[in-house]
């Protein structure tokens, strides 16, 4: 064999090795990347919701989360307090439904415990839509053409499998 056949070879089997130990197959000419986003994440996306809602000039409870509850299949709580729009900090948490609906993420509030603030009030669908567009700006920064093929609620974890099309 050749230096140039050598070089392919040990090209081809460290991209084997890293498939293996990052957990990335690859099937029909698509990479499947699994990115998994533990607590800290979530509570950056939570807050991250939250600043885009207010920027359109919701007025909604700010929530600083102490805890969140991972709930197998497709759901997480986020316990904490939140701060009145009077000022008053009181506990309360929020139920998070992950999905993806053609390829999209969609993120929903699916019951809320905070005095004073309704489930079907715009500004929660402001949050949704939100949470939603968070996910999809991160997926597409994965790479042009990257679809969502699954967000699923693990014990510790959000995880979220990307798809993206590998060019020969």
């Amino acid at each position: 064999m050749n230096r140039k056949s050598w070089m392919i070879l040990l090209g081809g089997v460290i991209f084997m090795l890293v498939s293996l130990a990052c957990n990335l197959s690859l099937q029909d000419g698509k990479l499947s990347i699994p990115i998994t986003l533990k607590e800290e994440s979530i509570k950056q996306i939570i807050g991250a919701a939250q600043s885009g809602a207010a920027s359109q000039g919701e007025k909604l409870p700010l929530i600083e989360v102490d805890d969140i509850e991972f709930i197998e299949p497709d759901k997480i709580i986020a316990k904490g307090q939140y701060q009145t729009l009077g000022g008053t900090r009181i506990n309360g948490q929020v139920e998070l439904k992950f999905s993806v609906v053609d390829e999209q993420p969609k993120v929903e509030v699916t019951a809320i415990n905070i005095p004073g603030v309704d489930l079907a009030s715009d500004a929660i669908k402001k949050v949704n839509d939100a949470l939603s567009q968070i996910i999809k700006d991160q997926v597409r920064e994965s790479g042009e053409g990257a679809v969502i093929k699954s967000m699923t609620v693990e014990a510790d974890a959000l995880k979220i499998v990307v798809e993206v099309a590998v060019r020969r």
